[in-house]
């Protein structure tokens, strides 16, 4: 590692050489949209002004479109208004001279036009971008993502920060909502659903080690914890709903930035000057395997890489296209020592071999009927394949290798939305929308059963199966401070041949600085293919799948929200909720504890008997927000949940859900230093304390896990031992130069600075017939240098 910290060094005093001492009088270019909240219209003659120096401002053109040049470096505010439409104010925007600032808003429609002028309503700033969402939404920037101590630019590791939102590990980014399985979650990307957009992710599960999703590549986007509105379906616990950014179409700009984690490089611009298309493409590749013998990765070797892309091209007469995809390939390798006496929990006597690959994309066309109607198309498909086996080393012949489980899977799918959007007048918004999904698959997964001493197919199935989604949602403005909304989803998943019809209705109230909320409705998700395609160990024969009628999962979400705008900008928000689901995957029998909501992946499946969907769960609690968002150089973020969540088998007893850490708390911070009153050159420092209730587990009875050569619980004791309470705390520091036209960033971001292994779990080790205790991982730095700049 040494040497590449020298890499680093030199790259970073070589190009600051070059760049040498700007003048102090930076300025850079704010360029961005303006359009109409509920239709999606371009907003013609909008006044764009620096709040900083009023004399500096705009109007945007026939478009939408504004270019607001000679904007001082530093954070800053704009004012945006049109007579008719309810004014914006947006502050603490950060203006760098290596990349133009993109600063995409949308305006609301007065309901009284002779108040235009003097209307004002306070928002929140992490308001959803939906304008259908109610309650449990709020949007992320990108800038979040950066800036959040160990997010590390992703966007689920930004999301456990949020209220109600608990992580489920130091090595991955599975986000745990209210108790529910991270399974749960729908990763949506410009519009439409796609797969799981991790790196290094198990079958079936939700997230991995590394996102694929490029922070340089998104946009601001929205983040669901319940009570979703009507267009969104197939999810239970959370929703992503992710957008890419459009290239800059005016001028050429760069990012290179190398570290710890990876090497990447970015590009974006017109197509040609003067033109209204343009580009983005980001590639990375890691650099991981440069740490490995300095931090706790439970001994492994992580390599991946990844491509993003969007290409935009708006036309006269037909519409805006846009082709987007993301494409990533990875590999996760162990090799332990031919030493029996080095094997540790952390270096394990386990030998990994897997390789995955992934791609998604789409084309996406938004098409306006009328200033008022639009229609938005997209066609996208997805393909991933992986390779999986997994040996340990046999002591008594020579170390060499004996496989223990391998699998092939791979899944292809096409998918279809097409979204209709009309603005009936200032009250009333209508969305109704159809969405196909094809999805193939071949997957083959076979692991070896040490206390039957044989080999077990779990997964052996190919074909392909549909999915048809449909919806329809209203939005009512009764006045400028009560708003309804309400609609229906409706899904078909052909191969269950269940069906499932949810109502869901929301209505807001504000009042001076206060806005009361309440959301109710109903929800489904089918599992993942591989819980259809289940073999289970009573059954013999090919082609015999005892879970493939499975009912859909389904639950009613209720959500009561209170949030109030407080003196010295702070903003306080609380909701408490209540989660029925039922229709849950249980084993079919009185005395097993097995629920797919305790699971995390297809593994989990491992040994059990028939599933019936017989289960039911709650999850009721209540989160608080207490946020500071950026402000006069500082922020602060304080979230704290008190809940329960608990599942009931199929003989009808309850227990306390795996996942069901009763209580935690999150604090994010963080403050800017400016060295001249010419903002060239700032110091950021951030900090992130994360302390929650422990996860539950089952009792492993030991002796009869050793006379059966398996893991044995103990009988009717499910999930009642909860793991040690989890902290951890993590800390950032950057500093930021801009030159004339490159801006540099030194970063470095670790995770558990304190270095504190919290306890992860147990299992039964067959080999010693004795119980094991894992630990998290310890103190992971990510050092980086970046550097933005343009032509």
């Amino acid at each position: 590692m040494r040497p590449f910290l020298k890499l680093i060094g030199y790259i970073v005093c070589f190009t600051f050489s070059l760049t040498g001492y700007a003048q102090d009088s930076l300025v850079q270019r704010v360029r961005g949209y303006v359009l109409d909240a509920e239709s999606n219209k371009p907003l013609e003659m909008v006044t764009v002004v620096l709040l900083s120096n009023q004399q500096l401002s705009i109007y945007t053109d026939s478009t939408g479109y504004f270019i607001l040049d000679n904007v001082p470096l530093g954070r800053q505010g704009f004012q945006f208004s049109l007579v008719g439409y309810q004014p914006k104010t947006v502050v603490e925007i950060l203006v760098t001279s290596g990349k133009a600032t993109e600063l995409n808003i949308s305006l609301t429609e007065s309901l009284h036009k002779l108040d235009e002028v003097t209307v004002s309503v306070r928002r929140n700033k992490t308001q959803a971008l939906n304008e259908f969402a109610t309650v449990s939404a709020r949007s992320f920037s990108v800038e979040e993502t950066r800036r959040y101590a160990a997010s590390i630019s992703d966007p689920a590791r930004m999301a456990m920060n949020f209220a109600g939102v608990a992580n489920n590990g130091d090595l991955d980014n599975d986000i745990v909502v209210h108790g529910n399985s991270p399974r749960g979650v729908l990763w949506r990307l410009e519009g439409i659903e796609i797969p799981n957009p991790n790196h290094f992710s198990e079958l079936g599960s939700s997230g991995g080690g590394i996102s694929m999703l490029n922070a340089n590549t998104l946009g601001t986007s929205d983040f669901y914890t319940g009570a979703f509105p009507p267009e969104y379906g197939n999810a239970l616990s959370g929703v992503f709903d992710l957008n890419l950014r459009n290239g800059n179409k005016d001028n050429y700009e760069h990012i290179f930035q190398i570290g710890l984690l990876g090497t990447e490089i970015a590009t974006e611009g017109p197509f040609k000057k003067g033109g209204k298309a343009s580009y983005l493409i980001d590639y990375r590749y890691s650099t991981l395997a440069l740490i490995q013998d300095y931090v706790k990765l439970n001994g492994l070797i992580p390599d991946y890489q990844d491509v993003s892309l969007k290409l935009n091209f708006p036309t006269a007469k037909a519409g805006t296209f846009s082709v987007w995809g993301i494409a990533g390939a990875n590999k996760l390798l162990t090799a332990p020592a031919k030493d029996s006496t080095e094997w540790t929990d952390d270096d394990p006597n386990l030998k990994l071999n897997n390789h995955s690959m992934m791609t998604f994309g789409g084309v996406t066309h938004q098409y306006f009927i009328n200033t008022r109607t639009y229609i938005k198309t997209i066609l996208s498909g997805s393909y991933d394949k992986s390779t999986r086996r997994s040996d340990t080393l046999n002591t008594t012949d020579n170390y060499n290798p004996v496989e223990v489980d391998n699998g092939r899977p791979e899944n292809i799918a096409f998918r279809a939305s097409v979204l209709l959007n009309s603005k009936l007048d200032n009250r009333n918004t209508i969305r109704t929308g159809i969405i196909f999904q094809q999805l193939g698959y071949n997957l083959q997964q076979n692991y070896y059963d040490f206390g039957a001493r044989q080999w077990t197919n779990l997964l052996d199935g190919s074909g392909s199966t549909q999915f048809y989604q449909a919806y329809v949602q209203w939005k009512n403005r009764v006045s400028e401070h009560i708003t309804l909304t309400g609609g229906l989803h409706g899904s078909y998943y052909e191969l269950s041949q269940q069906y499932s019809i949810e109502p869901r209705a929301a209505m807001s109230y504000s009042f001076k600085n206060h806005k009361l909320s309440l959301a109710a409705g109903m929800h489904s998700k089918p599992d993942h293919i591989s819980t259809y395609l289940y073999r289970s160990n009573v059954y013999t024969g090919t082609g015999i799948y005892p879970n493939q009628y499975l009912d859909l999962q389904r639950a009613v979400h209720t959500v009561l929200g209170y949030e109030v705008f407080l003196p010295y900008k702070m903003h306080l928000k609380a909701e408490l909720y209540y989660q029925y689901l039922y229709h849950l995957p249980v084993e079919a029998d009185s005395n097993s504890g097995f629920s797919i909501i305790n699971s995390e992946s297809v593994f989990a499946l491992a040994g059990t008997k028939p599933l019936a969907s017989k289960g039911k769960g709650e999850n009721y609690g209540i989160d608080i927000t207490f946020e500071r968002p950026f402000a006069d150089n500082y922020y602060f973020l304080l979230t704290g949940s008190l809940y329960r969540s608990t599942y009931t088998t199929f003989g009808g007893i309850s227990y306390d859900g795996h996942f069901n850490r009763g209580y935690q708390l999150n604090l994010v911070t963080g403050k800017e230093f400016y060295f001249s009153n010419s903002k060239r050159s700032l110091i950021g420092l951030n900090g992130k304390l994360m302390y929650t209730g422990g996860q539950r587990e089952t009792p492993i009875d030991l002796p009869q896990s050793i006379a059966a050569r398996k893991t044995v619980y103990v009988a009717n004791a499910y999930y009642t031992f909860q793991d040690p309470y989890y902290l951890r705390i993590d800390g950032s520091l950057y500093y930021k130069r801009n030159n004339r036209k490159a801006t540099h960033t030194l970063s470095l971001d670790i995770q558990n600075v304190t270095n504190r292994r919290n306890y992860s779990y147990n299992y039964f080790d067959v080999r010693s017939g004795s119980t094991r205790y894992i630990k998290e991982a310890g103190l992971i730095p990510a050092f980086s240098y970046r550097i933005e700049f343009h032509r």
